[in-house]
C-alpha cells in the first residue's frame, strides 16, 4: 500500500506575512505519522508544497491513496494541482481530503476527492483504508462524508476522541530545509465557544492533553531531525489547565528552546505561571484580543472583559513577551474612524505582531451543520483564494464597500507602525517591529491587487451612495447557487445529535 500525504501551498499573491513563518501544517504530520504506526508494511510519503515541493516530482500514479491537506485559500489557489491529481493518478487510486476547508465545504472538496474528513483525521482515517482494503461497511467510518449511489451528500457520524497521544514521525521531515518554526501540538480541544473559531469544529472543546514527558521527548526528535530549537504549540488554548503548563515548563526547562503559543489573554492575570513558562522559554504567545471594543466582543461571543484588554496586553509588555494577535473588522459598527482608533489602540497595548483580518464566513453552514452563521449565504464571496485568509477581505458588508474596509486593513498597518516606533523604545522590540514591518510590506502588493479585484466585483452591487443592492446580490446568487442549495437540503446524516454537535 502507498500512500502521499499532500500539503498544499498559499497563493504566490498572498505570502505569509506573518514573522512565525510556519512552514508545515503539522496536522497533516499527525495523521501520516499515525498511519505509519498502524500500517507498518506501507510506503508513506509526503509532498509539503509550503517548501517548494511539487507534485509533478512525485509518481502519481502508483500511489494507492491520496491524502489532501488544505485551509480554503489553499484549496483555491491549488486547482490546477488538484486537476493534475485528478488527470494522473491510477484509476484504482482513492484522493481523500482533510482540514478546515474539506469539513467546513464538503461539496467543493468532493469535486476532486472520493472521500472527505471532516474532524480529527488519524483513527477515521485508519478505519477507512481498513475498509477499503479488507471489505466492510463505509457508514461505519467517523467523520466521513462522500457521496453516495444514489447521488446524495453522506455525512457519517461524527466522534469527539477523549484521548490526544500522537507524536510526529521524524522521518517525514528528513527532506526540510531550514525552519524559522516547527510546530507541534500539546494539547487538542478548547472549552470555549468564541463563533468565529473554525478550529473547535476540527478538534471539539473536550480539552485533551498529553503527557509531559513524552512532549518533551517529542521536541528533542524534530531537533535533532531539523535542528530547529524553536517551536509554534498549535494548541488551541494552551494555558488551558495550569497544572499541565506548570508540567511542560519542569519537562522542557533545561531544553533553551523557544516557545509561541496560542492562549487567552486572561494568561495575564497569573504572573506567577506567566513568568514560570517564560523561564522554561515560552517568550511569545498569540493571544485571542480581537477587539478592544466591548461590542465586536460581545458579537463574536467572546467572554472577556473588554475593560481589562489593555492593562492586560501590558502586563505582557512589561515581563519582556511579545503578542500577536488577530484583530476583527467588518462588523456593522466599525466604520473607518473606529478601524483607525483600533489600529491605533493595538500601538497603545504594545502588542508586536497585530494582524488586522476581516473573517470570511462560509456559505450554507446553518443549513448543512445547524451552526451560527453571522453572514447571509448570498454576503459571502465564494470561491475566491481569500476565503478564511487573513487580511484579504472576503465579504460584502453592509455599511462599506469591500474594497474600503480592504483599505481599511492597509491603513491599520500604516497607523500601527507609524505610532508604534513613536512610543517603543526598548532596542529589542523595535528590533522585532521592524522585521514585522518588512514582512508586511511583502504582503501589501496582494492586498493592493485585491483591492483592484473587489472594486470590479463590487461595481454592480452598489449605488452611487455607496449603499449595497442586496436584492440584486441575492437574486444573482439564488441564480448561480440556488441548485446546489436545493441539493444540499437533501443531505444525509448518520448522527442524530448532528446539529449540536456540529454547532460552533
Amino acid at each position: 500500500m502507498k500512500l502521499l500525504f499532500i500539503q498544499l501551498s498559499f497563493h504566490p499573491d498572498y505570502p505569509d506575512s506573518s514573522t512565525l513563518a510556519t512552514t508545515y501544517n503539522d496536522g497533516i504530520y499527525y495523521v501520516a505519522s499515525f498511519a505509519m504506526e498502524n500500517f507498518p508494511g506501507a510506503q508513506v510519503d509526503i509532498c509539503q508544497m509550503m517548501w517548494g515541493e511539487k507534485i509533478t516530482s512525485f509518481d502519481i500514479a502508483s500511489y494507492d491513496y491520496l491524502l489532501i491537506s488544505a485551509l480554503a485559500t489553499h484549496f483555491w489557489a491549488n486547482l490546477d494541482v488538484l486537476e493534475h491529481i485528478t488527470a494522473n493518478k491510477s484509476k484504482h487510486c482513492k484522493v481523500i481530503m482533510g482540514g478546515p476547508h474539506p469539513a467546513f465545504a464538503p461539496w467543493e472538496a468532493l469535486k476532486y476527492a472520493d472521500y472527505v474528513i471532516q474532524g480529527e483525521g488519524e483513527i477515521p482515517l485508519v478505519q477507512l483504508l481498513e475498509v477499503l482494503e479488507n471489505g466492510g461497511d463505509i457508514t461505519t467510518v467517523n467523520n466521513l462524508c462522500y457521496i453516495n449511489d444514489t447521488g446524495n451528500l453522506v455525512m457519517n457520524h461524527l466522534h469527539r476522541y477523549n484521548t490526544f497521544t500522537g507524536s510526529i514521525n521524524t522521518q517525514l521531515l528528513q527532506r526540510a530545509p531550514k525552519l524559522h518554526w516547527a510546530t507541534v501540538s500539546m494539547s487538542r480541544g478548547c472549552p470555549f465557544n468564541c463563533s468565529f473559531c473554525y478550529a473547535i469544529r476540527i478538534l471539539g472543546r473536550r480539552f485533551r492533553t498529553k503527557n509531559a514527558a513524552d512532549v518533551r521527548l517529542e521536541l528533542d526528535a524534530i531537533n535533532k531531525q531539523t535542528g530547529c530549537s524553536r517551536f509554534y504549540v498549535t494548541d488551541l488554548n494552551f494555558t488551558t489547565k495550569k497544572d499541565f503548563c506548570h508540567e511542560i515548563a519542569n519537562a522542557v526547562r533545561d531544553a533553551q528552546y523557544h516557545f509561541i503559543a496560542m492562549t487567552r489573554i486572561d494568561l495575564a492575570d497569573d504572573v506567577e505561571l506567566l513568568l514560570d513558562l517564560k523561564d522554561a522559554g515560552f517568550h511569545e504567545y498569540c493571544l485571542g484580543v480581537e477587539s478592544e471594543d466591548p461590542d465586536v466582543l460581545s458579537a463574536f461571543n467572546k467572554k472577556v472583559d473588554a475593560g481589562q484588554q489593555t492593562q492586560r496586553l501590558l502586563t505582557f509588555a512589561e515581563h519582556d513577551i511579545n503578542v500577536h494577535s488577530a484583530i476583527i473588522y467588518g462588523l456593522p459598527n466599525q466604520d473607518m474612524t473606529a478601524i483607525h482608533r483600533t489600529a491605533k489602540w493595538c500601538a497603545d497595548a504594545r502588542i508586536v505582531h497585530p494582524t488586522f483580518v476581516c473573517l470570511a464566513e462560509y456559505p450554507f453552514q446553518n443549513l448543512l451543520f445547524g451552526s451560527r452563521q453571522d453572514i447571509d449565504d448570498h454576503l459571502i464571496i465564494q470561491e475566491v483564494p481569500t476565503y478564511q485568509h487573513y487580511s484579504f477581505v472576503g465579504i460584502f458588508p453592509r455599511h462599506m464597500r469591500p474594497s474600503q474596509l480592504q483599505q481599511g486593513i492597509i491603513d491599520s498597518y500604516r497607523i500601527f507602525f507609524n505610532r508604534v516606533f513613536e512610543i517603543e523604545t526598548k532596542p529589542q522590540r523595535r528590533a522585532r517591529l521592524k522585521m514585522y514591518e518588512k514582512s508586511i510590506a511583502l504582503s501589501l502588493p496582494g492586498m493592493e491587487k485585491h483591492i483592484r479585484f473587489l472594486e470590479q466585483l463590487e461595481q454592480p452591487f452598489y449605488n452611487n451612495n455607496d449603499t449595497l443592492r442586496e436584492e440584486l446580490l441575492k437574486e444573482q446568487f439564488n441564480e448561480k447557487y440556488g441548485p446546489l442549495r436545493e441539493w444540499l437540503k437533501n443531505t444525509q446524516r448518520a448522527d442524530v445529535h448532528f446539529a449540536k454537535e456540529y454547532a460552533r
